[in-house]
């Protein structure tokens, strides 16, 4: 008998080895996940109303439908930093061919207290289902901050999470989130 061909014993005893394997490794993944006081937290950072133009529909490119959305101001406050968004820049926001919506928007707030800071704002949002309204959730949004230093220095050290939903019409409410 050839030694590579297994018999159906010896497949029997393989195969509830290897299962055996697999449920020891499902139970050890189960027991790797970590405690919830582990899992990051969040704290409020600010939310900011930021007034939008109609868009400019730039039309098709070879990823997707882009779109220009003009930001043309609005202000932001939280328990540590509030000030107004400077108007002028853009959420040059793509329609991907898959439908999915990448959002890219780069802005400057100014602070009550004179402080330029640059935000970087993207995302990624699903489409929605064929047939579906547009989802009741808010979309979220990974900002990135360039603050000098000083103040708002905390801004550059630190991961961020922000929700961006319709607020009235023509504007937009964006909450930002520290991880911690």
């Amino acid at each position: 008998m050839d030694d590579n061909l297994l018999t159906r014993r010896s497949f029997l005893t393989h195969t509830g080895i290897a299962l055996g394997g697999i449920g020891t490794a499902l139970a050890e993944t189960k027991s790797n996940t970590p405690p919830q006081a582990e899992f990051p937290q969040l704290e409020f950072v600010y939310e900011a109303t930021v007034g939008i133009a109609p868009l400019e529909d730039v039309g098709e490119m070879n990823s997707g439908h882009q779109r220009i959305i003009p930001i043309i101001g609005g202000s932001f406050e939280g328990p540590n930093i509030r000030g107004k968004v400077i108007p002028g820049a853009a959420d040059w926001n793509l329609v991907r061919n898959d439908g999915v919506t990448v959002v890219s928007a780069s802005y400057f707030l100014r602070t009550d207290d004179g402080i330029y800071i640059k935000i970087l704002n993207q995302g990624v949002n699903p489409a929605p289902a064929p047939g579906a309204s547009p989802p009741s959730r808010p979309r979220f949004t990974i900002p990135t901050f360039e603050a000098p230093k000083g103040r708002y220095d905390w801004l550059n050290k630190s991961v961020f999470v922000g929700t961006l939903a319709p607020s009235a019409p023509g504007s937009v409410r964006i909450r930002v989130f520290r991880l911690i």
